[in-house]
């Protein structure tokens, strides 16, 4: 059962060729979009730096989509303590403190002003 699983998900890779390619350092223009318009639900200060954060050369493609990941959680109403531990939360954290966001801030705000 599992080499068939295997098979069938190898053969739907190479079916996809280079169309299921996507780069892990700079964004597609429909997935930039996307991230723009999820932005765009965010208020104020909020969203100007998730609009900062897309558009920033310094955080990497798959940084980028752990952040969006992580915040369409919480957008759709998942609690801090659930997404803080999550991959995508921890990966997202990672890339903007490597690009030099003020992490701790941004996540006392997510956990309004109680800390990470």
């Amino acid at each position: 059962m599992r080499t068939t699983v295997a098979g069938a998900i190898v053969g739907l890779a190479l079916m996809a060729g280079p169309a299921a390619a996507y780069s892990l350092v700079s964004l597609e223009p429909q997935e930039r979009e996307s991230m723009l318009s999820a932005c765009q639900r965010l208020q104020g200060s909020d969203r100007a730096l998730c609009r900062d954060v897309v558009e920033d050369r310094r955080v990497i493609a798959n940084y980028k989509r752990s952040c969006l990941q992580a915040m369409t959680l919480l957008m759709q109403g998942s609690n801090w303590a659930r997404v803080k531990s999550l991959p995508s939360t921890l990966t997202c954290r990672e890339g903007l403190g490597r690009a030099g966001y003020p992490v701790h801030e941004i996540l006392r705000r997510l956990t309004g002003g109680r800390g990470s």
